[in-house]
């Protein structure tokens, strides 16, 4: 039976992505040899002739092998349509797509890995390749059901909705098991604070990581993000500040990957926390200086660092950094805190800048005072003098 070749489309780019040697567009027409790959936290949408669509994922590349229509007659408004053909090759990485139902196919559309080939007729499902050190090719379904194909071992199975299973060229057997539950989202929280920017994973029964998507459209077709996380939490900090939609799947012990859970999130890095000096008192002795003074707002895991300058006169060059004369340093687990400042000279203005460090990463607003070093023994109260920011 005769055929013509049939274009896609790209619909979605985000990202670093590339359609062969050039730099790829929404609106670009994918022809038969086509191959686009899309970089780090890039991702891109794509459309077949029969209306599936294709999402690639960050580190992906594909190549649209075979788009072709069969069977068509007639001319103008009465022509029927062709019957479609289609293959992706996926070199390596991992392809999201949803199949068109009603499309009229003369073959399944078939999604090609270097050890695998699966083909569908309608449905939703992922394919996968991205870790060519195993061999492994993984296959989820979502909707519908799929044929997956194993070359190497002349076999196969069918894989049916909430499905999945992970094909080796050196293993015969194709274990179809069930997928993962989507995640339980209602406990996570929606605010991700900078500078750590973490995310906390659920728990979930027979997850050993999980998959974060983060993307600018409900739809997600635009990932900006796409990682496996193995600790308690996922590293958002290089996110830009907004609001943002993130989705979240289990992962088991083979690597199949389970159903999503999406939430809209908040990135942004709070203002700084504010914590006051109360009453102080400096003390002197033979020019050694020792701070102490009443301290609200921090707390025990908060570290206090002290760092003592001379004050610039108003003549001096404005290049000039004053330099540093001391260094302190406290814990913020007691009321009361104490700080040696070291040997200053009496009469001397100073400056004491004192910042503060928390474990979780949250700032906390710096303070900064002008004080004038004592001469002799002895103490005064409430010497410190705050210097506007």
């Amino acid at each position: 039976m005769k055929s013509v070749p049939l274009g896609g489309k790209i619909l979605s780019v985000s990202g670093e992505v590339q359609l062969g040697a050039a730099k790829a567009e929404a609106g670009n027409a994918l022809t038969e040899g086509a191959r686009l790959q899309t970089g780090a936290n890039s991702s891109a949408v794509i459309e077949l002739a029969d209306g599936s669509r294709m999402t690639l994922l960050p580190n992906t590349l594909a190549e649209l092998a075979t788009s072709r229509g069969y069977g068509a007659r007639g001319k103008g408004s009465s022509a029927s349509a062709p019957w479609f053909s289609g293959l992706v090759r996926l070199v390596q990485g991992s392809l999201d797509t949803a199949a068109a139902k009603f499309a009229q196919r003369a073959t399944p559309l078939q999604i090609q890995t270097p050890t695998s080939l699966v083909g569908v007729r309608g449905t939703q499902f992922r394919v996968a390749y991205d870790d060519p050190a195993t061999q492994n090719a993984r296959t989820e379904v979502l909707e519908g059901l799929v044929r997956a194909d194993n070359p190497a071992q002349g076999n196969g199975a069918a894989i049916d909705k909430g499905k999945g299973a992970v094909l080796n060229p050196a293993v015969r057997e194709i274990k179809v098991v069930d997928l993962l539950k989507a995640p339980d989202l209602s406990a996570t929280p929606g605010d991700i604070l900078k500078p750590l920017g973490l995310w906390p994973m659920p728990v979930l029964d027979g997850a050993a990581r999980f998959r974060v998507q983060v993307a600018a459209d409900a739809a997600f077709n635009t990932i900006v993000r796409d990682l496996v996380v193995t600790t308690g939490a996922a590293d958002l900090e290089s996110l830009p500040d907004g609001n943002w939609f993130a989705r979240l799947r289990g992962i088991d012990a083979s690597g199949i990957e389970g159903y999503d859970s999406m939430k809209t999130v908040r990135v942004f890095l709070p203002p700084p926390r504010p914590w006051t000096v109360g009453t102080s008192r400096l003390d002197v002795n033979g020019g050694r200086h020792v701070l102490r003074f009443i301290q609200q707002g921090l707390d025990a895991s908060d570290t206090i660092t002290a760092t003592v300058s001379r004050e610039q006169t108003p003549n001096a060059p404005i290049s000039t950094t004053p330099p540093t004369i001391a260094q302190a340093s406290a814990s913020g687990g007691s009321a009361e805190i104490g700080l040696d400042l070291g040997l200053l000279d009496a009469g001397v203005p100073y400056l004491l800048r004192m910042t503060v460090a928390r474990r979780d990463g949250t700032p906390v607003a710096a303070l900064t005072y002008r004080f004038v070093g004592l001469s002799g023994s002895g103490w005064v109260r409430d010497t410190l003098e705050l210097v506007k920011p």
